[in-house]
């Protein structure tokens, strides 16, 4: 950051407004401020930080204490530096609070501290926390780190030298920007820290794998498996012990499994001879259980044939039954058409009582129909001259419409009469203005044209010379000469007269021209008007028409209304006839078609009452011929006879079923003596001991056999998903420990870790390399001269 300019006002020492144009000392070497205890040294650079930080660059000074005593009342606190970072300049301009006076009325007032900052592409920031963070955005520091290294007030400097070499590490991180430097050496760190813990997680995820392997406690090889679990087998030799399992563990699963087949198949032959043993004695207690159910169904059978016998002796009376259910059956139908009638009885009787109630109410709202059409004829005949008033009406309103309208055009002819009047009056009242100022811009130049000409006289005076004839009457003497007056115009001052008084003149004359034109136009409307009034009123003076207009204005609006009301009425009675004329001769042939309809209907209601009378006689002769009063009751008959008849007909043929079944069986137990008989004398001998003691010792065997198979297979499975584990975390771990090694080596360069050698990290190495060009720049600055400021 360089400083260009620095106002102050009314800052500690500095009573008024000083400019300090720090721009004039240039841009290269150091400068000196110099001067008396109390000069204000300390105030300028008190002004700076507080214009970028709103502090003082010591921590003894408050912003409230910058108002100045020596400064009036009435000049403002306040600093504004301009400056320069990176090629571009930032303005920035602060007030502390402190009281003033008001701009209104008597006593002081707080002004608030305010801050503005102008940027180089003319925006402006005013808030305090937006310019203070702006600030510190621009300038890379805060307060702090700008006291220490920017601007070091008296005895400061030791305090940097002095400062923690953390605080100076985050000084010099600020000013150099060396962030992204401590930013890798954390990520080297980071990422070897991370490196060696997935490392030691693949170790493990070894060592847990390797805990995994399983082997026969009585193998051999299980004194090795121990050493591997103990670690003390490399990863390689481990890897090559559990493919050393698994082919001796395959080898022994191949002779079992062998085992296990010869055994299944001793045991199926077993199982076959077990089998046929246990279907002889199976047969021979079906023989013996078929004997004892032919013995007994013999006997069953002698009883059934006795029942059948029975059942065959009521087939006469069931036949007999079931004849009489047919003849009731039959005559179902009638009984249902008898049901259809008396419906169609029921139906014609509510239809007949409905169709009298309808015909006494047509007949009755005929009635009231024929009277109203009497009455609508009668107000026909009475509005047989409606219409012959209308065109009466028509142009009695027309003439009272145009009356209306001469009256209207009256009114506006009185209202532009008056307008024209009053332009009139302002016109001759503008022109007697104007005729004035003619007159007296005329006799100005009038009297300043004289006192000219007098001037002349005078001039040519001063001129003449006794015994030299005179320009003018070329006397010798001159007795008399004229003086030039102190009052007398120039030319320039006569020549404007003269224009003013042609100009007003010219204003005058046409101001005259417009009021005569104005007149000339006032006289034609008033004849215009005059006109109009002798059309409507001949006895009527003009004077006395423009206050008779509003009350026959009144008057003819009136009569309109009236005329209106009148056409109205008229126009509803033409229409009321018009929609008679058209609405009473349908109404007279509705009418006579209703009353023909009326007695069409009542004589067939008398053919319909006669009709009903046959079908009641019907009904009556039907009923008398039929055994039951209803069909529900000759349906009840036949339901109970055919009840009966069924229930002997099912106990027929339950009789006739049974005896039938008991035959067959009789007929399939002799079949099956005679089968089961031949079965028994073919069957080879078999000992029924000796073939189930076979068979319990080769089960033991098959489920020995089962067993070391299924502890085989688990071992096989375990063993495989170990090595396949080891193997990939193997290569995982080779891979992860090179990147490791070199990652490691470039972590402890970069953080000063190497052993052996001083511990100076990469930052610390970059911001010693950038502070020694600072110090080489300042002593070659040093050396070409010093500025000073006083």
């Amino acid at each position: 950051m360089r400083p260009i300019k620095l106002t102050v006002s009314a800052f500690g020492p500095y009573a008024g407004k000083t400019v300090l144009d720090l721009d004039k000392l240039g841009e290269n070497g150091l400068y000196l401020i110099t001067g008396d205890t109390g000069a204000g040294k300390t105030t300028i650079f008190d002004a700076i930080t507080y214009a970028l930080y709103g502090e003082a660059s010591g921590d003894n000074r408050e912003p409230s204490m910058f108002r100045s005593k020596y400064a009036e009342a009435t000049t403002p606190t306040e600093v504004e530096l301009v400056f320069s970072y990176a090629g571009k300049t930032y303005t920035v301009k602060r007030n502390p609070e402190y009281e003033r006076p008001k701009s209104r009325g008597e006593g002081f007032t707080t002004q608030k501290a305010e801050v503005q900052l102008k940027y180089p592409d003319g925006r402006v920031v005013t808030k305090q926390r937006d310019v203070d963070n702006a600030i510190r955005d621009i300038m890379g520091i805060n307060r702090s780190q700008f006291l220490q290294i920017a601007m070091i007030a008296q005895g400061d400097f030791l305090k940097l030298l002095l400062a923690p070499t953390e605080e100076r590490k985050k000084i010099f991180r600020q000013i150099f920007k060396t962030q992204l430097y401590q930013d890798l050496q954390d990520r080297l760190k980071k990422e070897s820290g991370q490196l060696n813990d997935k490392c030691d997680a693949a170790r493990n995820s070894i060592k847990q794998y390797i805990d995994g392997i399983t082997c026969d406690e009585n193998d051999v090889l299980s004194i090795e498996v121990e050493k591997a679990k103990n670690g003390l087998l490399p990863a390689k030799d481990v890897m090559d012990l559990i493919d050393r399992l698994l082919t001796q563990d395959n080898d022994k699963k191949t002779a079992i499994q062998k085992s296990i087949s010869d055994a299944d198949k001793a045991l199926e032959i077993v199982n076959a001879n077990l089998g046929k043993i246990e279907a002889k004695e199976q047969t021979q207690k079906a023989l013996d259980q078929a004997q004892k159910n032919l013995i007994g169904e013999n006997e069953t059978n002698l009883a059934l044939k006795a029942a059948f016998d029975i059942e065959k002796g009521k087939v006469s009376e069931r036949e007999q039954l079931a004849e009489e259910k047919a003849k009731i059956e039959a005559e179902f139908s009638r009984y249902e058409a008898l049901d259809a009638l008396e419906k169609q009885i029921k139906y014609d009787e509510d239809t007949i009582s409905k169709n009298e109630r309808q015909l006494k109410k047509d007949r009755e709202q005929y009635a009231i129909d024929e009277a109203e059409f009497k009455i609508l004829k009668k107000e026909f005949e009475s509005l047989s001259d409606a219409g012959e008033g209308k065109e009466k009406l028509s142009r009695q309103k027309e003439k009272t419409q145009e009356k209306q309208a001469k009256l209207q055009n009256l009114s506006a002819l009185f209202k532009a009469f008056h307008e024209l009047g009053d332009n009139l009056d302002t016109l001759q009242s503008d022109y007697k203005k104007a005729s004035e100022s003619s007159e007296e811009a005329t006799a100005d130049y009038e009297a300043k044209n004289r006192a000219f000409l007098d001037e002349q006289a005078g001039i040519i005076a001063e001129t003449l010379e006794s015994g030299k004839p005179c320009p003018v009457c070329g006397s010798l003497e001159h007795p008399c000469i004229a003086h030039k007056s102190a009052k007398a115009p120039t030319e320039a001052q006569l020549k404007r007269a003269k224009e003013n008084a042609d100009k007003a003149r010219k204003v005058a004359e046409d101001l005259s021209g417009k009021c005569k034109e104005a007149k000339g136009i006032l006289d034609a409307k008033k004849v215009e008007t005059e006109k109009l009034v002798k059309e409507l009123w001949q006895s009527v003076a003009f004077e006395e028409a423009e206050n008779k207009l509003p009350e026959e204005q009144k008057v003819v609006s009136a009569e309109i209304t009236v005329l209106d009301t009148a056409l109205s009425e008229e126009e509803k009675k033409v229409s009321r006839r018009s929609e008679l004329t058209e609405s009473l001769p349908k109404t007279e042939k509705a009418l006579k078609e209703r009353d023909k309809d009326i007695s069409n209907r009542n004589i067939a209601l008398e053919a319909d009452k006669a009709l009903l009378s046959e079908k009641k006689k019907q009904r009556d002769a039907d009923k008398e011929s039929l055994r039951f009063d209803s069909i529900a009751e000759a349906q009840s008959k036949s339901d109970a006879l055919g009840k009966t008849v069924s229930e002997m007909k099912k106990a027929y043929d339950n009789a006739q079923s049974a005896l039938s079944d008991s035959d067959k069986k009789i007929a399939g137990y002799n079949a099956s003596i005679t089968e089961l008989s031949k079965q028994l004398s073919s069957d080879c001998v078999l000992d029924k001991e000796a073939e189930t003691k076979k068979k319990v010792e080769l089960s033991k065997k098959r489920t020995s056999d089962d067993d070391a198979a299924k502890v085989l297979h688990a071992r096989i499975e375990s063993n495989t998903k170990v090595l396949a584990n080891i193997q990939v975390k193997v290569s995982d771990l080779d891979t992860l420990e090179k990147r490791y090694t070199w990652l490691k080596a470039l972590s402890n360069t970069a953080n000063g870790n190497i052993s052996g050698k001083e511990k100076v990290m990469l930052e610390t190495y970059i911001q010693m390399t950038y502070f020694d060009r600072i110090i080489a720049r300042a002593k070659h600055r040093c050396t070409r001269g010093t500025n000073k400021i006083k």
